[in-house]
């Protein structure tokens, strides 16, 4: 008895088919119902189908014998690897110290210009901006704006070497009205 494959198939997924339309109506189904519904049905086609394959030796599958590997000649042992230590010295590292050029915020004209009241800072700013050196926010705020405007109206007005100290930092912002 030879069984068409085709015809098998066919009949399945036609029972299958039937089988939901039954159970409930097509509206009540939602979108993942009907996709599990889809899903059921092709397994058990794709069961039937295969069954049907290994049935008449028509499955492509399994039917190669194993192949075994040939132990080898002589026994292999494990060997444990050997420890091995450096023979050269370790070389002196010597350390070169770097220049790191001082933030804005670490110069004496910074601490100076931030123990000023905040009225004070803003009339620097000001005057620094009358005198064209300074082109920021007025915000009393130290920042590069201020501290760049500051060394240019010092060096300007040949005061640089005071922003060097505190003290001269302070002469320089009475000058410009802080």
């Amino acid at each position: 008895m030879t069984i068409d494959l085709r015809k098998t198939a066919i009949a399945a997924l036609a029972a299958l088919s039937l089988v939901p339309a039954a159970a409930a109506p097509a509206h009540a189904l939602g979108k993942k119902d009907k996709a599990f519904i889809a899903g059921a049905a092709t397994a058990a086609v794709a069961g039937v189908v295969m069954q049907n394959m290994r049935a008449n030796g028509q499955w492509p599958f399994g039917q190669q014998r194993p192949r075994y590997a040939a132990p080898p000649a002589q026994p292999q042992y494990y060997v444990q690897p050997r420890a091995t230590y450096a023979t050269t010295a370790p070389r002196q590292v010597t350390y070169q110290p770097r220049y790191v050029a001082p933030s804005v915020h670490s110069t004496p004209a910074a601490q100076a210009f931030r123990e000023l009241s905040p009225q004070m800072r803003r009339e620097v700013q000001i005057s620094l901006a009358r005198y064209g050196y300074y082109s920021g926010s007025i915000d009393g705020a130290w920042g590069p704006g201020t501290s760049a405007a500051v060394d240019a109206y010092a060096r300007e007005s040949g005061r640089i070497g005071q922003l060097g100290s505190v003290a001269g930092a302070y002469s320089v912002m009475d000058s410009l009205g802080g």
